[in-house]
């Protein structure tokens, strides 16, 4: 190598790694930022060495985004002009890291609402947005979570810091560039550097290690006792490589499914030792116990917009946020699941396995050809043939994730919108109080099946409070928080709205048993996984629905004290409850009423298994035992339970993806 290409090189390679070091930099700087902006949720008096930690774990992971951000300017900079010397490596590499930093810099912005909202820094769950409506969900982020001025903020954060880099780049560069410079022998030095990049890389890859063993990524990064110091060793781009990586896995596991699996897991899930039938019918298939109470006139499924299963604990009952449910729990024709689990955590994905008896494996069921046609689980498919007429009455829009389109295939003899009732409609729909008023206008003395969604209690939260005066105000909640909590108003404000679709959740209940007292109701959250007033909540608070079923045809029922399911149980559970004995239907889901014999009870959704003792996330190892359990399951019933989850994951997977027939 010449003298000439040889300082270009050096000149570069400086550069590349002052570059490093900057970005290594501004990482840091973020994460601390982060710790500071969620200080309040740390336990008190925690201990420094725990803060210390955090900050060098997240070091060394983000050697590996700083060694992925680093490798063009080193590849496009350096060797390419050492090779081209025309070509300007030094502007090649400031732009590079322009365009990192404002990356960098939007996803820093990003994650502080995110964190907010989901207690993650980034989720599989973020990668459903574009099949959710997206014009409704920028609207939100602009008006509740300040878009505009974050990615405002955040190109004025990258301007400073590019600002910053070329400094750091022009002022140091030459005082490392020129001792290499007077090297005599240059391909001594070429040959010195290009062998220590060897192991320079092995030590980025590893994260600051040199073999796997000693390795940190983000499987092993969660290392200290405090959820949000785990969340603040990833930084923002390990943190979506993380999102990235769950959800390809998730979706993996559901999407490669062959029909030997499928039918040696419907064999297993029905006790038997082979499944040979050429579809899944007649492992569907069931017959009824047989109704004990009165078969109701009326059956309404309430899919109730993010009602979470935490404010119903006990020790949340000092915020007046569930007053009207708690009312209703009260009666004795009331019944409470309380180890209940979403099918995810998106509202359409809820809904669809409410209506189908399918637990939704993110696979997009309503999207996908075979619910072209209407499912033979479906609810209103199966209750129409017992002289319902069947209703979908939703406050929102039919073009909401197509919605309007999966209704009218699934057995629906009608559907109704926010154009079909009064009130003045946001981006998500009309306020709870007129749609749920206006249901009544479309409900007589025909029997009916009628499958109602809400949708108030969601971002960006602005139903007219002034139309409320019996509701405390978004102040009262403030003032019942602790001093710590941070962001106060808009926390009090989730507080009032969902004290706001409670009470008119409860009205509705009431107001049609009154009118029509032989009726049943099934009430559910669609998902929970927003907001706590937890600091570090836990998987349960975070995730878990109540099922409530209400009426005189479960006054004498009890759940069993091992209960435990999740949205896609919900349609054996009310067709036992209505069907006459021997009567034949078709479910996956279970009768939540009926003991299971020789099983755990168990819930099963997207993410998440459940069961009354504790609870899992799927390809995890990790458990939680549940508020009241008596221990965690034995070695063989978490095998069982582990066992059943992956087959009913896989024949639903199957169901969705390919449909009925068990021919490839």
């Amino acid at each position: 190598m010449d003298k000439s290409r040889y300082q270009l090189f050096i000149q570069n390679f400086t550069q590349d790694i002052l570059l490093g070091l900057f970005l290594l930099g501004v990482l840091s700087v973020f994460r601390a930022a982060f710790l500071a902006l969620f200080a309040d949720t740390l336990t008190p008096h925690t201990p420094g060495k725990d803060i210390v930690l955090t900050l060098w774990y997240g070091l060394r992971i983000s050697l590996k985004t700083v060694g992925g951000a680093v490798l063009p300017a080193f590849v496009f900079g350096t060797l390419l002009q050492t090779a081209w010397p025309k070509w300007n490596g030094e502007k090649f590499r400031f732009y590079w890291a322009c365009f990192v930093l404002i990356v960098l810099s939007g996803l820093f912005q990003a994650r502080i609402p995110y964190y907010q909202e989901f207690h993650s820094a980034f989720s599989p769950f973020m990668f459903n947005t574009f099949h959710d409506d997206v014009g409704a969900i920028v609207s939100t982020a602009i008006d509740q979570y300040n878009a505009v001025w974050r990615v405002l903020g955040g190109l004025v954060i990258a301007a400073v810091l590019a600002w910053v880099c070329r400094l750091w780049l022009k002022k140091l560069g030459p005082y490392l560039a020129r001792p290499l410079w007077a090297v005599r022998r240059p391909w001594v030095a070429v040959s010195v550097i290009a062998v220590g990049l060897i192991p320079l890389a092995v030590f980025i890859r590893f994260g600051g290690a040199f073999s796997y063993n000693g390795s940190i990524y983000w499987k092993n990064a969660a290392r200290l006792s405090q959820h949000v110091l785990n969340e603040a060793v990833l930084d923002d781009v390990q943190a979506m490589y993380r999102a990235k990586s769950l959800y390809k896995d998730l979706r993996k596991s559901a999407v490669k499914v062959h029909v030997n699996d499928v039918r040696a897991a419907a064999a297993r899930l029905a006790g038997q030792d082979d499944y040979t039938a050429g579809d899944l019918l007649p492992f569907l298939s069931r017959k009824a116990a047989g109704a004990t109470g009165p078969k109701p006139q009326h059956i309404f499924v309430i899919v109730g917009e993010t009602y979470m299963m935490w404010p119903l604990l006990d020790e949340y009952q000092k915020y007046p946020m569930t007053q009207g449910v708690r009312r209703l729990l009260k009666r004795s024709d009331a019944v409470l699941a309380d180890h209940f689990l979403p099918a995810s955590n998106g509202t359409m994905f809820g809904l669809t396995s409410v209506i189908l008896g399918i637990p939704e494996l993110n696979l997009y069921a309503s999207d996908r050809s075979t619910a072209k046609q209407p499912y033979e689980t479906a609810l209103p498919v199966q209750l129409k043939k017992q002289g319902y007429k069947t209703r979908f009455l939703y406050g929102g829009f039919p073009s909401w994730n197509e919605v309007g389109e999966f209704i009218n295939h699934q057995g629906f003899d009608e559907s109704f919108y926010a154009a079909n009732f009064s009130g003045n409609a946001n981006v998500w729909g009309v306020p709870d109080r007129d749609f749920l008023q206006g249901v009544f206008q479309f409900i007589d003395e025909e029997p009916s099946f009628n499958v109602l969604l809400t949708s108030s209690n969601h971002p960006p939260y602005r139903v007219d409070m002034t139309r409320e005066p019996d509701l405390p105000t978004v102040a009262d909640f403030a003032r019942m928080l602790p001093a710590q909590t941070a962001d106060k108003d808009l926390v009090a404000s989730r507080m009032w709205h969902f004290a706001y679709a409670d009470k008119y959740l409860a009205e509705f209940v009431e107001k049609m048993l009154a009118k029509y007292p032989n009726s049943l109701f099934i009430i559910v959250g669609d998902h929970a996984d927003r907001w706590t007033l937890t600091a570090s909540p836990s998987d349960y608070e975070r995730i878990a629905v109540p099922l409530m079923l209400i009426g005189p045809s479960v006054r004498h029922k009890r759940l069993p004290a091992d209960a435990a399911g999740s949205h896609m149980d919900i349609a054996a559970t009310v067709l036992e409850l209505v069907l006459d004995k021997n009567t034949p239907y078709y479910a996956l889901g279970k009768n939540l009423f009926a003991p299971e014999k020789g099983h755990v009870p168990l819930g099963v959704s997207a993410y998440y298994w459940i069961t009354s003792q504790e609870m899992g996330r799927v390809n995890e190892e990790k458990t939680e035992l549940l508020p009241g359990s008596t221990g965690p399951l034995t070695a063989d019933q978490r095998a069982d339970v582990l066992q059943r989850m992956r087959d009913i994951r896989t024949v639903a997977a199957w169901r969705i993806l390919k449909g009925v027939s068990l021919h490839e």
